[in-house]
C-alpha cells in the first residue's frame, strides 16, 4: 500500500468491476489473482453474485483461520496479541 488511491479493474468471471484501490499494481495483480483462482474453483452452475458471496465467505473463513493461528504463534513466542475486534 502507499500509493494514493486509484482506479483499477478486476475481472471475475465474464464480468469486470471498476474498483477504488491503493495498493500499487503489483499488490493489486497478485489479489486479484487470488480472487480469480477462488472464483474459477467455485460452483460454475452457481450464479454470479451467490460464487462473489460464497469467495467472500470462503476468504473471512481463511482470514479467521490466520488470525487464530497468528494468535498461538504470538502467545507461544509470548508476544501479546491485539484483537481486530
Amino acid at each position: 500500500m502507499g500509493e494514493r488511491p486509484r482506479e483499477a479493474r478486476l475481472t471475475l468471471g465474464s464480468k469486470s468491476y471498476v474498483v477504488e484501490t491503493s495498493l500499487d499494481r503489483e499488490h493489486f495483480s497478485q489479489v486479484e489473482a487470488i480472487c480469480q483462482s477462488l472464483y474459477r474453483r467455485l460452483d460454475p452452475r452457481s450464479d454470479h453474485e451467490k460464487r462473489l458471496v460464497l469467495g467472500w465467505m470462503m476468504m473471512a473463513y481463511k482470514l479467521q483461520q490466520a488470525e487464530e493461528k497468528l494468535g498461538l504463534l504470538l502467545k507461544k513466542h509470548q508476544f501479546p496479541a491485539k484483537s481486530g475486534k
